[in-house]
């Protein structure tokens, strides 16, 4: 039992510590962030820096959150849509931060880009019945942002564009939402074209940060409840949830792709079960490319290569490796925007019968 004050405070220092290091689970490098929060976006800064033409939707879920996404249209005739969803801890300005970013290649060919925030977004607006003081405002994981914040964002881009389908392209946390999104409600299969995975945090048995998903169990039943509180306390780990960071502990845990677990008798109650069920993958229909890093051992490879055997043969999955990448890279090194961003925009521009020089 810890009776010394200093103990104490060295313990919750390291349950913060471990907090931090879960947040890389779903791709975001703890990072110091911009401590000024204006009524303009970072998204806004770097639009207006670029000179693009964009508009600015707001869109409510199902469940009454308010999401802020951004269309940015091309200056070139339009072939297709895509939108790209963002990791954890992130917003869609991460998308524009990098010279020669995505959406900025992808204008260039005719794709016109919508930019997603998830409800954890900073650049989202809260709920219209929950402040975000509220508990039931952060009970939410990536479960959520799939079968909720990305379909209604495809559901509004759709209808404001006027097409029948779309591109999804997504990273990390973003691409588990995808994932959950096309196996639990496989109905939205028929409104993507095509799926490009950055870094997927999905299966993550093998991932580096096992050591710190079991530290994280054993602090959590000494301290119940200091994580709510430095969550609430800390910057950085503010704009998360919880339930985000358990959920991806239980996926490294146990090596599964699966909904929530809640423990054995609230499991029963809501799944009919005492273990969580596996998320149906087999159910997405659409094709897949998976891009993975070499150097990622947050979502290591061998666990990318294990998510596309459990695809269905009709995603006819694609795994793109590229050696020198990080889980991080994807969306803040300059090496992604030589060698990954041109591979998606390839790939997007193949499914319209053709294809343009990798940069």
């Amino acid at each position: 039992m810890f009776r010394s004050e200093g103990t104490l405070n060295q313990l919750v220092l390291l349950l913060l510590l471990v907090l931090a290091s879960i947040a890389i689970v779903a791709g975001r490098a703890v990072r110091r962030i911009d401590n000024s929060f204006s009524d303009r976006s970072r998204t806004e800064d770097y639009i207006t820096q670029y000179e693009i033409n964009t508009e600015r939707y707001r869109v409510t879920t199902e469940d009454g959150y308010q999401l802020t996404v951004f269309r940015l249209l091309p200056q070139v005739p339009t072939r297709g849509v895509a939108l790209i969803q963002h990791g954890i801890g992130q917003s869609s300005a991460d998308w524009l931060a990098l010279n020669r970013n995505l959406p900025m290649q992808l204008l260039e060919v005719g794709i016109e880009v919508w930019l997603g925030n998830s409800r954890a977004s900073l650049e989202s607006a809260g709920h219209i019945s929950y402040s975000t003081s509220s508990s039931k405002y952060w009970d939410f994981s990536f479960h959520e942002i799939g079968i909720y914040d990305l379909a209604s964002m495809i559901d509004a881009v759709l209808q404001i564009t006027r097409r029948s389908q779309l591109h999804l392209i997504a990273y990390s946390e973003g691409s588990s939402a995808a994932l959950t999104l096309l196996s639990e409600r496989p109905e939205y299969n028929a409104k993507v074209t095509s799926l490009n995975l950055m870094a997927p945090a999905a299966f993550m048995a093998n991932s580096q940060l096992k050591p710190i998903a079991l530290l994280f169990d054993k602090i959590r039943v000494i301290f119940p409840g200091s994580i709510e509180q430095l969550l609430a306390s800390n910057k950085e780990l503010s704009r998360s949830s919880q339930k985000q960071y358990e959920h991806y502990q239980q996926l490294i845990l146990t090596g599964h792709f699966r909904r929530f677990d809640y423990g054995p008798r609230r499991n029963n109650q809501r799944y009919g079960s005492r273990e969580p069920p596996d998320y149906p993958l087999l159910r997405i229909s659409r094709p897949v490319v998976l891009h993975y890093g070499g150097r990622d051992r947050t979502v290591n490879p061998k666990d990318v290569e294990y998510l596309s055997t459990r695809l269905s043969n009709r995603t006819g999955a694609k795994l793109v490796e590229y050696n020198i990448l990080d889980h991080t890279d994807f969306t803040n090194r300059p090496e992604a925007a030589v060698y990954v961003y041109p591979m998606v925009v390839q790939n997007i521009v193949s499914t319209l019968g053709q294809r343009i020089q990798a940069r």
